[in-house]
């Protein structure tokens, strides 16, 4: 089962979201991930400027992925993945998207979709 949430914003400096619970079926404790995003002013740094953490206990416990750039979705629009990120077990599952290092003039990060895999 996958769930896919867009997510269309673009912050100053840092700050992070927080995705509602989603819930699954039967417990989880591994899930993976696919994000598109854009470019909006520079260019992002996965797991630097860009940073995403899995739960699956409703955030009582996050896993930080490694998000591995893939190939461009379309011109402009970037995907990056993890795959299989061991998270401590539940039925709630939520992410988590970190931005750092942004600034209006410099570098500007704008994510377009999530797509939780499990």
């Amino acid at each position: 089962m996958s769930e896919i949430k867009v997510h269309k914003m673009v912050l100053s400096g840092s700050g992070s979201y927080e995705s509602t619970a989603k819930i699954a079926d039967v417990s989880k404790s591994v899930v993976s991930c696919v994000i598109t995003y854009t470019d909006a002013v520079g260019t992002t740094a996965l797991n630097t400027d860009l940073i995403l953490e899995l739960s699956a206990d409703n955030g009582s416990n996050w896993s930080t992925a490694t998000l591995v750039a893939m190939p461009d979705s379309s011109p402009g629009i970037k995907v990056a993945k993890v795959d299989n990120l061991a998270v401590t077990a539940g039925t709630q599952l939520k992410h988590k998207i970190t931005f750092a290092n942004q600034a209006s003039d410099t570098k500007v990060t704008q994510v377009n979709g999530v797509d939780l895999i499990y």
